[in-house]
């Protein structure tokens, strides 16, 4: 039986930044948008142009008119939540909703509820949540870090306004700060400047891929040397798992293990061949020793040649669709180790 997926899902969301409250919650976005290149009114903002374009034709934003993105609007909380909201799939822990000014009847009823029951907003108080009002940046900051779970070290902030980030945002800001989701601005982090909607989509962006595409929006893969890759490997293997396994199989409906990993690697920009035995004829050998998250762990199960992979996802566990329990798994490879033979460890990323 297929298990409850939890944590990221594949991100084909709504073209929430075109949200209008007047007008209603847009539709849920499928498939992939054919990318614009009319929108007239981005030439002030070239630093967020390729972030826009690059969510733009995966579908997770679209501009506000045929031919404009607004890229200075400001972004409310709840439309901000709502883009998390949509993003992922998770336990919802909280039942109580205590939100006064969040009427039922609103767009954004739905969205702010679920990203309020699976933790990752608050309100402004212990009855409202804002929802009209624009988030401020230390808002965003915290809502990205409680979403990816960010971590971070005991570093001072590097920001010549520190003194002025809320006490319970420094933590989130020091972790975003990091990982350079957020960039301050001559050394500002303006905690609470209005965040606006190209701002939003360079951050999401970043979040979600590990960096801005520098020319034509493509799709971008964090450095090995960035621990975001580890994330977005782990991102992109939650959705999957209890997928059942089927021999053949290459989509969600159903994968064996090359089919799984092929899939994963495709949603990553990696084009991989069908086979294990293809499949290891290709990428950078590296030693168990060295083996880092994202490298493909080939096996011999016992016929004398290439029978099984799985995807390395750390902490001595491996991802792949397990024939023997059925379904997509995460499970440690101790197991694995001392009954199959390891023929090697690929690297690809």
């Amino acid at each position: 039986m297929k298990t409850k997926k939890t944590g990221i899902k594949q991100l084909v969301m709504t073209g929430l930044f075109s949200v209008s409250l007047t007008s209603g919650f847009a539709p849920f976005f499928s498939g992939t948008a054919e990318a614009s290149r009319n929108f007239t009114d981005v030439s002030n903002v070239s630093w967020a142009v390729p972030s826009i374009y690059n969510l733009y034709e995966k579908g997770i934003v679209k501009g506000t008119t045929a031919n404009t993105f607004s890229p200075n609007k400001k972004i409310t909380r709840a439309e901000f939540a709502a883009i998390l909201s949509r993003a992922i799939e998770k336990e919802e822990n909280i039942h109580t909703f205590p939100f006064i000014d969040v009427a039922e009847s609103s767009w954004y009823y739905k969205p702010v509820k679920k990203a309020y029951q699976m933790g990752i907003v608050k309100g402004v108080s212990d009855t409202r949540f804002a929802p009209e009002r624009p988030i401020t940046r230390e808002e965003a900051a915290v809502i990205i870090a409680h979403t990816f779970n960010y971590s971070h070290s005991d570093r001072q902030l590097p920001y010549l306004d520190k003194a002025k980030v809320s006490n319970w945002a420094i933590d989130s800001v020091q972790a975003v700060a990091q990982r350079q989701v957020f960039l301050g601005d001559d050394g500002y982090f303006n905690p609470q400047k209005e965040l606006t909607r190209a701002e939003a989509a360079v951050i999401l962006q970043k979040a979600l891929f590990g960096s801005v595409p520098k020319t034509e929006p493509v799709r971008q893969v964090a450095s090995r040397t960035d621990s975001r890759l580890d994330e977005l490997v782990m991102r992109k293997v939650e959705p999957l798992l209890g997928t059942p396994y089927r021999w053949g199989g290459t989509t969600p409906k159903g994968f064996d293990c090359s089919g799984f990993t092929q899939y994963v690697y495709k949603s990553l920009g990696v084009d991989l061949p069908r086979t294990t035995s293809q499949q290891f004829e290709k990428g950078t050998s590296v030693s168990l020793k060295n083996m880092q998250p994202g490298d493909l762990l080939f096996f011999d199960t016992g016929d004398g040649k290439i029978s099984h992979v799985g995807i390395y996802v750390g902490q001595g566990r491996m991802a792949h669709a397990a024939s023997g329990q059925g379904e997509v798994k995460i499970n440690d490879i101790d197991w694995y180790l001392s009954h199959y033979k390891v023929v090697g460890v690929k690297r690809y990323l």
